[in-house]
């Protein structure tokens, strides 16, 4: 799988994560090639540091790959959710890094990619105060724009499947809303939610 227009200094990371995007959730290689078109197709008012922002939306969920299902056992209970987003942000961190070594990527840079990942699905978690977890500009942008992915066909479809009551799906949407950070991107979703339930 490529990813159209990847400049081609991303390309290792790429190749070097597709491997356990494909070991992750089904979609999780789909999602990350998305979440990087959408960087590189903004054009929106904030400034987007692309040496760390590319990087991180190739390897956010990498670390869906070392839940395996015998490891669901013990991510049980009411938490299990929260759970697993904690497992995965903190073993994506490790790999992130592990990876960022190998391609001798930039140290500074590899720090701030490293930490975007080990708390990027942190408003999923119960209780959590936001403004302490998501600290940085780049916290924030990468937190909205990876959320955008909430609100495509693609999403929705898989969204269906779970959760088939469409009232109570538009909910936890719009609820989800309100976790945004930026405006811009904020409307951006808005209306990608209002074309979702204008064709269904």
């Amino acid at each position: 799988m490529e990813i159209i227009g990847l400049p081609e200094k991303f390309l290792p990371i790429w190749e070097k994560s597709f491997p356990f995007l494909k070991q992750g959730r089904p979609g999780d290689d789909m999602h990350a090639a998305e979440v990087v078109s959408f960087i590189l197709s903004y054009k929106g008012k904030r400034t987007l540091n692309l040496n760390v922002l590319i990087p991180v939306a190739i390897m956010h969920d990498i670390g869906h790959a070392a839940i395996l299902p015998q490891h669901f056992k013990y991510i049980t209970g009411l938490e299990k959710l929260a759970n697993g987003k904690l497992v995965h942000m903190l073993a994506g961190a490790k790999i992130a890094k592990d990876i960022l070594g190998e391609v001798g990527y930039d140290k500074k840079d590899s720090e701030e990619i490293v930490d975007i990942i080990s708390v990027h699905d942190a408003d999923q978690l119960e209780g959590v105060d936001l403004s302490k977890w998501y600290n940085t500009e780049a916290k924030k942008l990468f937190h909205d724009i990876d959320c955008m992915d909430r609100y495509t066909k693609t999403r929705w479809k898989s969204m269906e499947k779970m959760i088939p009551d469409k009232q109570k799906a538009k909910i936890l949407l719009t609820d989800s809303l309100k976790t945004f950070f930026f405006p811009e991107l904020q409307t951006i979703a808005e209306q990608r939610l209002s074309e979702l339930f204008a064709e269904n």
